[in-house]
């Protein structure tokens, strides 16, 4: 009987113990926050490197759980943007958190990790669908199909063509890649090293440069 009041009473002083311990985290979870949320600079490197692996982890399951293909680039762009939705706006969603519902902080920091990346794959989902429709380096920037004077045409070709040429050598040869010679992604993928989804994504990446340029050199004509 001895034996099992002292071997319960250690259980006991056992669970008690973790009970403490978890009380104590959850209030150091919570200084932590506050003091970051307060603009502590220190608070907030301590709460980066507290979830960090946490919003990792988040991001990978999510694009195992879909079966998209990635490579350390990529999923380091996706935990980057994770924490670019957490900062945004003041750090609304971290100021969002409420304790009293229950759950702790990395239960809500993972939330908005996992969150943060399905909607990157769903957006990515549609711009492979856009992206697939430009099949010819001049329609990055124009529509060759529709009604222009052919003098128009040439004139639009021309501002492809400078555009192009103001891009750095890499972004040029891989739009000519792309574009005009027309190789597949999976092509690209296998010559570069890098997953598939990560050629769609510059190809994404480097339309949108030629766009700014193409208006940059707009604006001196229309003023």
């Amino acid at each position: 009987m001895m034996s099992f009041t002292t071997t319960q009473d250690a259980i006991n002083r056992r669970g008690a113990s973790r009970t403490t311990s978890r009380a104590g985290d959850r209030e150091e979870e919570l200084a932590v926050l506050d003091a970051a949320l307060d603009g502590d600079e220190k608070a907030w490197d301590r709460l980066c490197r507290r979830y960090q692996a946490l919003i990792i982890g988040c991001v990978r399951r999510v694009l195992r759980r879909y079966g998209a293909s990635f490579d350390l680039t990529e999923l380091g762009d996706m935990v980057a943007e994770v924490w670019v939705v957490i900062l945004r706006d003041d750090r609304r969603k971290l100021r969002q958190y409420d304790p009293d519902r229950g759950y702790r902080l990395s239960s809500w920091i993972g939330l908005i990790a996992t969150n943060c990346a399905i909607d990157q794959l769903r957006a990515r989902s549609a711009e492979h669908r856009y992206l697939e429709e430009m099949p010819t380096v001049d329609r990055v920037l124009v529509d060759v199909s529709s009604p222009l004077s052919r003098l128009e045409q040439v004139e639009a070709m021309r501002l492809a063509q400078a555009a192009l040429e103001r891009l750095e050598p890499a972004d040029r040869d891989f739009v000519v890649a792309c574009f005009h010679e027309e190789r597949s992604p999976q092509t690209l993928a296998a010559e570069l090293g890098v997953s598939v989804n990560t050629v769609y994504s510059r190809k994404f990446k480097v339309r949108a440069k030629l766009a700014r340029i193409a208006t940059a050199l707009l604006e001196p004509l229309a003023a």
